[in-house]
């Protein structure tokens, strides 16, 4: 079976497009969940991770036995850097994503020991491979990238020279057909590909997913500014840091090379794609779910149709078990199922709208009606909603980074939060909160805003600021009102109920001149 990427237009026919949400697809993901929870506990500590991922991302509660066991077996692992051995590589990087998307507050430190053993342990090209050996694997990179990937996009500190050694190892392993191998041969930079070994399309996946995901987390691509447009002008972001963060990056790494690396391996997958007949199929779906949607990121053209989906689907299909189980033919069926259950549920475009604000357009959909529980239920501002007890500290951290719709009803109940931390924990806490003004979904937004609010946050200021930008107006409503109540200047600068774009800039800029005459060296998000 051969199929090419771009070989069927279906704009037309979404809403019969096969996706996550599809019956036929939530059947089978139920079932491999179902098998999973049943299953023993994997031996190796990266397989403990990666049931826990699929268990997690269809739907199964952090609380679970499964997951909490596994959980505490990484920060085991982790309690320190650990040890450099063999593969490690694989174990590292399954624990570092595993802990970045279920509770990277919590995990703190173990993130830190895992972003140091990443940095420590790096090849000299730039690669991740085995311990006895100099090359590097492509095959295991991937999971360094997505797991530094991660710990960056949580605000923990990743070197961007590691992470652009990484880009350009990758950019330097490519074979001249534009595919990938397994232990990477190095071309010098700037000298004509050389050819690589063992070629196929799960390695092929494995290195243009690295790729992509490596330069976004330099910011070396367009995407994060596809929704511009519904911003008043001027409104880009000016932080100092990031700036220089990106001049270094782009002093680190040739972007006309990044893109025509990017374009060479993208054709050769059109024209070499298949799921039948090639080795580690489901690992490959895995791989190429990641890959498709990082480029999806990249290129801010998603597919509503894709074929490669669509194939997966069949391939899988034709492997379910009776009992739940992915049949494997590489893998064991528990990682096989895991595998299964990550490119089914589209794991990684659910991890890409956490954390990137350009997969969400920020607006409720239409039509919620009325609580499903009408128990707790009250009559304000016109609309009948639920009255949510306020969660407390560290429950709330969770729902916000999860950003799952579990915050939806707390918007509507109009809770105020108290973020009952002190010290350095306060601090980590409020880092967290500020970032979901430029990367959650609409609840996120909110609720990060009043949080701010609820603490009174001074030095979160500039963060308001910024979310008066925000291309959906309640969200500016909400930081416009938090800004008056933190600064306690109750009439505050302007800014009507249905401003124009010239409003909203002279209020922004009237709050920036108030808060530079208190703290003359402040740095705004514009």
């Amino acid at each position: 079976m051969l199929l090419g990427f771009g070989s069927v237009a279906a704009w037309n026919s979404t809403a019969e497009a096969l996706n996550p949400k599809s019956p036929e697809v939530q059947e089978i993901v139920a079932g491999a969940n179902q098998y999973l929870q049943s299953s023993k506990p994997y031996h190796r500590i990266g397989g403990k991770c990666l049931v826990a991922l699929a268990l997690y991302k269809s739907g199964t509660k952090p609380d679970h036995p499964l997951i909490k066991n596994t959980v505490q077996d990484c920060k085991r692992f982790a309690a320190k850097v650990p040890k450099f051995e063999h593969d490690a590589v694989y174990d590292a990087g399954m624990v570092l994503i595993l802990l970045c998307e279920l509770d990277p507050y919590s995990n703190h430190q173990e993130i830190e020991n895992l972003v140091t053993f990443f940095v420590k342990n790096q090849k000299a090209h730039g690669g991740y491979g085995y311990s006895d050996k100099e090359t590097g694997d492509n095959s295991m990179t991937q999971y360094a990238a997505l797991g530094l990937w991660l710990a960056k996009a949580n605000s923990f500190d990743v070197p961007i020279e590691t992470i652009a050694s990484l880009t350009n190892w990758v950019m330097s392993v490519q074979d001249p057909s534009g595919a990938f191998g397994y232990q990477g041969v190095i071309s010098p930079r700037g000298k004509p590909r050389v050819q690589q070994s063992d070629i196929r399309p799960s390695l092929t996946t494995a290195g243009l997913c690295s790729l992509y995901v490596s330069a976004n987390a330099l910011d070396l691509g367009g995407q994060r500014k596809k929704d511009d447009s519904d911003v008043p002008d001027g409104f880009t972001e000016i932080n100092e840091e990031k700036q220089a963060d990106n001049k270094k990056a782009r002093d680190l790494v040739d972007t006309g090379a990044l893109q025509s690396v990017k374009d060479l391996g993208n054709d050769w997958m059109t024209k070499h794609f298949t799921v039948e007949g090639t080795r580690w199929q489901l690992y490959y779906l895995y791989a190429l779910e990641r890959y498709k949607a990082f480029e999806e990121l990249d290129t801010g053209k998603p597919d509503p149709d894709p074929m490669w989906y669509k194939a997966g689907f069949e391939f899988i299909k034709k492997c379910r078990q009776k009992d739940g189980s992915i049949k494997a033919f590489d893998e064991d069926h528990t990682i096989g199922s895991a595998f299964s259950i990550l490119f089914l549920v589209r794991g990684t475009t659910a991890t890409l709208k956490k954390h990137v604000k350009s997969f969400d357009n920020g607006l409720l959909a239409g039509g919620r009606g009325l609580p499903t529980d009408l128990s707790e239920a009250e009559l304000r501002n016109g609309q009948v909603i639920n009255v949510k007890e306020i969660p407390e500290t560290k429950k709330f951290l969770e729902m916000l980074n999860s950003d799952d719709g579990s915050l939806d009803d707390l918007v509507d109940a109009d809770v105020a939060l108290d973020l009952d931390l002190n010290g350095a924990d306060r601090e980590i806490a409020l880092k967290a909160v500020r970032r979901k003004l430029r990367q959650g979904s609409y609840a996120s937004r909110i609720m990060a805003i009043r949080a701010i609010k609820g603490v009174k946050d001074f030095e979160s200021v500039p963060d308001l600021i910024y979310a008066l930008s925000d291309p959906d107006l309640r969200v500016a409503k909400e930081a416009r009102d938090a800004l008056r109540f933190v600064s306690r200047k109750i009439d505050g600068f302007g800014m009507p109920l249905d401003p124009t774009p010239p409003e909203r800039e002279m209020a922004i800029q009237k709050w920036k001149d108030w808060y530079l005459s208190l703290r003359p060296n402040a740095i705004f998000l514009n």
